[in-house]
C-alpha cells in the first residue's frame, strides 16, 4: 500500500511536471505568433 502511494505520488509529480513545461511552451509559442 505505501510503495503503491509513492508510485502515485512519483507519478503525479512526473505529470505535474510535464503539464508544466506544456504549458510554458506553449504560452511561448502563443506569444511568438502573436506578432499579428
Amino acid at each position: 500500500m505505501i510503495a503503491t502511494a509513492i508510485a502515485v505520488s512519483i507519478i503525479l509529480g512526473s505529470v505535474g511536471n510535464l503539464t508544466i513545461r506544456l504549458a510554458k511552451a506553449y504560452a511561448i509559442i502563443k506569444k511568438a505568433n502573436h506578432k499579428d
